[in-house]
């Protein structure tokens, strides 16, 4: 078979991972069948046998309103070649192409999830895009009998709920997760006797930092004798983070928290071993990879009280569920987790891969 795959939007973050990760497996998977992948160029191309790359940079959004109607018809007109599968990596369709089957990895969740977001906010307009703008236009670009793959059952429920999909046309591929390996991982020294937390997050409004400022705000007016040792590093800048950064000067709590930057996976997994807890407030996730890592080394969590921490967190023990507006509930379980400063039997990590499920699609 000829099999087109599309990746000509994926530049960062959980796109690049499903990318590679497809790469990675593929050579298992391929037989005889002839692969064409399309790519931005910012993308590897990994040497596979089988597998020809096209490179499709799309410098504008204008190009990339085009592409699907346009221009990947001409460079299929050029390669002379007929698609009997095609594969999306990015969300959406490519009905106008034709092939016998299609498939979608569907990876953006934020629809999915409630939240009101100000497209009159430039820190927000592109979380409203993505929440009323983007389903409408993915879901145009749907073929008939379209097959779907997403990461989680709670992401497969959603979905099938709000774009109303029947439920038999989705699979569940949990993407790959690194195991950690818990005796390489270094005991952080921070050098004093304070409480450290660690927030794994930026300053998206749903990733809920300004819940933190105000429960830490809350916290130091109850027991301002715990809050002058309790420190809360996040995995951003205060440039940014602006938003946050702001609210953490409004609530008078700048001594408790640590703009860090971006830290290496290493460093973040000493601080895992060596914090207090995690602090975990984000109300939209797929995975939650900060979750599964805290646990993998026996951290306390708190977590937002959102159907994708529970399913991540399933079976362990030192996990707590908080409503992210229940500012009182987040100081209470912060000055909980200080006093108690436990650890717990580490969440088990054997988990086979799932991408056999989608290569069986493609099959």
């Amino acid at each position: 078979m000829n099999i087109f795959v599309i990746a000509t939007t994926l530049q960062a973050g959980g796109g690049i991972t499903i990318y590679k990760q497809f790469l990675s497996h593929l050579p298992k998977y391929i037989g005889q069948n002839k692969y064409w992948i399309f790519i931005n160029p910012v993308l590897p191309k990994v040497a596979i046998e089988g597998v020809t790359y096209i490179s499709f940079p799309l410098q504008s959004k204008l190009k990339r309103i085009l592409f699907e109607g346009k221009l990947l018809q001409n460079e299929i007109v050029k390669l002379g070649v007929k698609p009997d599968v095609v594969v999306s990596l990015q969300n959406n369709g490519y009905k106008k192409i034709g092939g016998s089957k299609q498939i979608v990895y569907f990876h953006q969740s934020l629809p999915l999830y409630p939240g009101a977001y100000n497209p009159f906010k430039c820190t927000e307009r592109m979380l409203f895009n993505y929440k009323h703008i983007f389903p409408r236009i993915v879901k145009r670009t749907w073929a008939k009998n379209t097959q779907f793959v997403v990461q989680t059952p709670i992401v497969k429920k959603r979905f099938v709920s709000y774009f109303n999909v029947p439920t038999e046309n989705v699979r569940v591929c949990f993407p790959d997760v690194e195991k950690v390996d818990v005796t390489q991982c270094k005991t952080y020294n921070w050098e004093d006797n304070k409480k450290h937390f660690i927030f794994v997050g930026d300053d998206s409004k749903y990733r809920n930092g300004c819940t933190l400022a105000k429960a830490m705000g809350i916290l130091s007016k109850q027991n301002p004798a715990l809050a002058e040792d309790i420190k809360i590093h996040v995995t951003s800048s205060a440039e940014k983070a602006p938003i946050m950064y702001n609210e953490v000067l409004k609530n008078g709590v700048g001594k408790n928290f640590v703009f860090e930057g971006i830290i290496k996976h290493d460093n973040l997994l000493s601080y895992y071993k060596s914090a207090t807890a995690l602090v975990f407030p984000s109300s939209i996730e797929t995975v939650g990879l900060p979750l599964l890592e805290a646990a993998a080394l026996g951290l306390p969590v708190l977590a937002a009280d959102v159907d994708y921490a529970h399913e991540v967190l399933n079976g362990y023990d030192g996990v707590v569920y908080t409503d992210v507006h229940d500012y009182e509930a987040w100081a209470k379980h912060i000055i909980a987790f200080s006093i108690e400063h436990k650890r717990y039997k580490p969440l088990p990590q054997e988990r086979e891969s799932d991408w056999g499920v989608f290569f069986d699609l493609i099959k």
